[in-house]
């Protein structure tokens, strides 16, 4: 059969109270309508075993998708298919190698380090958005460009006004900023461009500069593929470190786990990663009929596939709305990296970045407080904490 449109609407996306907190929303619509046609006419999948599948099925495509004001995303992995996305996959697979993570994370500890010290021969508080996770991450992409760190707070507001037009619910004003904001980022990714022609370098730039020479890629997938590794490079980081932080400080019994048994720490990252997924949602389009369960979705109609429902689905995650670091790692992935050929391809690095700010944390300091209310700044699409007042002694 084909799914109805709803007489109610579900998923409100611009209610703050949604936006605040989705999963009451995600479990009725699991519940109700895991296949949910909504107003604004997309189909929402919402259950793990369908999300899951989905995103790993060849027929959907990103390419065909209209990313209107987020256009210039299609000259990225994020917004190809096969061929090219293997062609541009394959190009940034042969920089992300196990030496060049570790030679990063060890920029990254540096930069960790440094900002410790800091706190440590003052008062003992800082913010763990700007002050260290903001900070540390940013150096570390701007190492792996072979950039200087400049612009930090504009790149970080960019980003944020980008990721406003990524979800269904955005609005006029919203695509205005987000326009503005690729205008922005667009010339000052070309100066930087432009500096690295005259100061060539090793740098991440470089070697896609290197290939565009070769014929490769292309001048505008250059640019926003720097966008892009700009973009991911310091956001969904930050938000693992930081969320990472908060579970330590709102549950001090953790600081000894992760200090103490190193074997722990994977799986306490995977369960932020799940229980938090920084971006909520992904998006393809059939390219033919889809049978969803007992729902058919025509050719040429917009998937929303919730990766933070389908992360809290207890058919997957036995209470899911738990903090359980025990949880096998095999257990029922989680999907906040994506998967299939989409898959984050600086997964990897993610992780390494998130255990040396919080390894290095639990070693230097044995207690972990809140020093104030943290601040969000959620929207349908991405969850962010813009805001995290902490206390090290």
């Amino acid at each position: 059969m084909t799914a109805e449109a709803a007489t109610v609407d579900l998923l409100p996306f611009r209610d703050p109270d949604y936006r605040a907190n989705p999963v009451p929303y995600y479990a009725r619509l699991r519940r109700e309508a895991p296949v949910h046609r909504h107003p604004v006419g997309v189909y929402v999948v919402s259950r793990y075993a369908d999300v899951a599948k989905l995103i790993r099925n060849p027929t959907l495509s990103v390419r065909r998708l209209d990313f209107g004001v987020a256009d210039p995303l299609h000259h990225t992995v994020l917004g190809q298919d096969a061929p090219d996305h293997t062609r541009l996959r394959r190009i940034t697979n042969r920089w992300f190698t196990p030496k060049a993570v570790e030679d990063w994370a060890e920029v990254m500890q540096a930069s960790v380090d440094a900002v410790l010290d800091e706190v440590a021969a003052g008062d003992g508080t800082l913010d763990a958005v700007d002050d260290l996770a903001l900070r540390s991450t940013f150096r570390t992409i701007c190492h792996i460009f072979g950039v200087e760190p400049t612009e930090m707070l504009e790149i970080q507001q960019a980003t944020y006004d980008i990721g406003l037009s990524l979800g269904p619910g955005s609005d006029e004003e919203d695509r205005r900023v987000t326009s503005e904001a690729f205008e922005w980022y667009e010339e000052h990714i070309r100066g930087l461009i432009a500096h690295k022609r005259a100061h060539p370098g090793d740098g991440l730039i470089d070697h896609f500069l290197a290939e565009q020479e070769a014929g490769n890629m292309t001048e505008k997938e250059v640019v926003f593929s720097v966008l892009l590794f700009f973009a991911v490079g310091h956001l969904d980081i930050k938000h693992l470190i930081v969320q990472g932080i908060r579970q330590l400080a709102e549950h001090p019994e953790y600081i000894g786990i992760y200090r103490d048994h190193p074997e722990a720490r994977p799986g306490f990252i995977n369960e932020v990663l799940r229980i938090e997924s920084p971006e909520q949602m992904v998006s393809r389009l059939t390219t033919q009929d889809t049978v969803i369960g007992d729902t058919t979705v025509p050719a040429g109609e917009v998937l929303v596939l919730l990766i933070g429902s389908a992360n809290r689905d207890p058919e997957a995650f036995p209470d899911p709305d738990r903090f359980d670091h025990t949880r096998p790692l095999d257990a029922g992935r989680h999907l906040a990296f994506g998967s299939g050929q989409h898959g984050c391809a600086g997964q990897v690095l993610a992780r390494a970045q998130a255990d040396v700010a919080l390894t290095t944390l639990v070693n230097r300091f044995g207690s972990i407080e809140l020093a104030g209310e943290p601040a969000f700044a959620h929207t349908e699409f991405l969850r962010s904490i813009t805001r995290l007042p902490i206390r090290l002694r």
